[in-house]
C-alpha cells in the first residue's frame, strides 16, 4: 500500500453484539475522524485483547505487534487477514521516523482526550511466567499457586527455568492510577498556588516551570504503562517521579481503585500487591540511591533543573514536543 494512502489509525475499540463484540478502527480523515469496522467476533474477550495490543503498537509499546500476531493466528482466515494487514499499515507508518513520532504522539493524544484509557492494555502484562516449564510441570492459569516446585523457591515465585514474575496487569493498573492522580495534583499545585504533596519535600521550593515537568514526568511514566511498557526512567526527574509514585501506593486510596470495575475484570495474580519486591527483589523499579536520596531529603534550595530533567546517557529521549497538558 502506498505511503499516501496507509490509513491513519487513532484509536482501536470495542462493541459489544450478542455473545460477541465488533472490532473498530478510528481513523484519521480529512472531515474528522471515521468509524471503521475491522470485524466481528464470536466472543468478548480476543477483540479486547487486540484492542489493547493494538492500541499499544500505535503508541510504539515493545513487543505489542508479537502480541498481536499472537492473539490472530487461530482467527478465521478472511479476519486474521484483516488484522494482517492492520500490522502492515502500522509497521509502514512506524518504519518512517518523523511520521512514527507522530503518530505515536496523536495516539497518546486521542487516549487522553477521549478520557478512557484501554484499561485492556495492562492485560499485556503477565500474572505468571510458568507454563513452560518441564520441571514445574505447573498450569499458568492457577498462577503456579499449586506447583510444589514454584512455592518451594526462595521467593515463592517460580523455579530457576521459569524465572521471576514481575508487573502483573493489576499491578500495571493501581501504578497507572497513581501516576496520573500525581500529575493531577501537581498541575493542580501550579494553578492554584495550594500545595497537593504530590512531589517529594526536596523539591518544594522551586519553580512552577520546574513542577510543570514533574507533572509531565507522571504523564510519561503512565504513558508507558498504557502502551504495554514498564516504566523506565529516561532523567533522574522520571526516577523520583516513580519513586514517590510507589512510595504512595497503599492505604484507603488504593483500597478504592482495587474496588474499581475494570481494575477487578483484569486477570488475578498472587502478586498482585508485592511492590516491596517489585522494587528492591528483581529491581524493577529500583530507582536508584540519588533518586532515592531525593527522596528522604528535606527541602533543597539549589537549583536542580540541569541535574533532574537531563536525559540519562545511552537512553531513547522523550517527545520534545509532546508539551502539557492543556
Amino acid at each position: 500500500m502506498p505511503a499516501h494512502s496507509t490509513p491513519s489509525h487513532l484509536f482501536f475499540l470495542t462493541q459489544p453484539k450478542g455473545n460477541g463484540a465488533v472490532l473498530f478502527s478510528v481513523q484519521g480523515a480529512p472531515r474528522g475522524p471515521e468509524l471503521s469496522k475491522i470485524g466481528t467476533f464470536d466472543n468478548r474477550d480476543e477483540p479486547q485483547l487486540l484492542a489493547a495490543a493494538l492500541n499499544g503498537a500505535l503508541q510504539g509499546g515493545a513487543g505489542a505487534l508479537s502480541k498481536v500476531h499472537q492473539c490472530s493466528a487461530s482467527l478465521p482466515g478472511p479476519l486474521r487477514k484483516r488484522i494482517t494487514d492492520l500490522v502492515g499499515e502500522i509497521e509502514e507508518i512506524y518504519g518512517d521516523a518523523p511520521r512514527s513520532q507522530s503518530a505515536r504522539k496523536t495516539a497518546r493524544a486521542v487516549t487522553e482526550t477521549l478520557e478512557r484509557p484501554n484499561v485492556a492494555l495492562f492485560s499485556l502484562f503477565s500474572t505468571t511466567v510458568c507454563g513452560d516449564c518441564s520441571a514445574c510441570g505447573c498450569a499458568a492459569d492457577e498462577d503456579c499457586a499449586k506447583c510444589d516446585v514454584c512455592d518451594s523457591s526462595p521467593d515463592g515465585r517460580g523455579c530457576v527455568n521459569c524465572g521471576t514474575v514481575g508487573v502483573t496487569p493489576r499491578a500495571a493498573f493501581v501504578l497507572h492510577h497513581v501516576l496520573r492522580d500525581l500529575a493531577d495534583r501537581t498541575y493542580f499545585t501550579v494553578r492554584s498556588n495550594f500545595w497537593e504533596h504530590s512531589v517529594p519535600d526536596s523539591v518544594e521550593t522551586q519553580t512552577d516551570w520546574f513542577l510543570l515537568h514533574c507533572a509531565r514526568a507522571y504523564d510519561d511514566l503512565a504513558a508507558d504503562l498504557l502502551s504495554g511498557q514498564v516504566p523506565e526512567p529516561r532523567c533522574l526527574a522520571e526516577s523520583v517521579a516513580l519513586g514517590f509514585a510507589l512510595s504512595t501506593i497503599g492505604g484507603l486510596h488504593t483500597e478504592s481503585v482495587r474496588a474499581d470495575e475494570s481494575y477487578r475484570a483484569l486477570p488475578a495474580s498472587r502478586f498482585d500487591d508485592d511492590w516491596e519486591f517489585l522494587a528492591d527483589g528483581v529491581g524493577v523499579f529500583d530507582v536508584g540511591d540519588r533518586a532515592r536520596a531525593f527522596l528522604a531529603s528535606d527541602v533543597i534550595e539549589d537549583d536542580l533543573w540541569d541535574e533532574w530533567f537531563t536525559p540519562y546517557p545511552g537512553v531513547e529521549r522523550r517527545d520534545e514536543t509532546r508539551g502539557f497538558r492543556s
